[in-house]
């Protein structure tokens, strides 16, 4: 079965989210123009099928979320093609709740890596679905932001931070 996208209309912007069969395999953050995020869905997954009626609560939650609201996303996500290490430090972002923070030493650490907050920001880096697996969460061990390979890059971080009102790495 070929992957399946839907775009969504929130007030940040236009975001995709591509499924296959197993689960949510991508998020792409906002975009101001609709064209050019279909374009890059395609891009990256040339046989994807689009269908506005994929995963209504994942939609509606993201609508909520750029609105403001805490929400946590409760979805299947499919990481096939990703290593263990990566997603297992996926799992554990997942972990921090709406306005918290994490450092990449705190994840490293929860992870059975100590010693490994760089190659937690290299998986983070790698996420696939930003917001769902809040990769925007985790920060330098002073509370300063790291990095963000996302659109928008450490501006964007911020910004969803701020929202968040998350100030302190947990």
């Amino acid at each position: 079965m070929n992957p399946r996208f839907r775009i969504i209309d929130t007030p940040a912007g236009y975001v995709g989210i591509v499924c296959s069969e197993r689960g949510l395999r991508r998020v792409f953050l906002p975009r101001r123009a609709v064209g050019a995020l279909r374009r890059e869905i395609l891009r990256h997954f040339p046989d994807a099928e689009e269908t506005g009626r994929l995963m209504a609560g994942l939609a509606d939650g993201l609508r909520r979320y750029f609105e403001g609201e805490p929400v946590e996303f409760d979805v299947t996500l499919d990481w096939t093609g990703y290593g263990g290490f990566d997603t297992d430090v996926w799992r554990a972002c997942r972990r921090l709740h709406y306005g918290q923070t994490g450092s990449y030493k705190s994840l490293a650490e929860r992870v059975g890596r100590p010693g490994g907050a760089r190659a937690v920001g290299l998986a983070m880096s790698r996420n696939p679905c930003p917001i769902v697996v809040p990769c925007h969460r985790v920060v330098k061990s002073d509370g300063s932001l790291g990095g963000f390979s996302a659109p928008g890059g450490t501006t964007l971080k911020h910004r969803l931070l701020q929202m968040e009102a998350a100030c302190q790495p947990v």
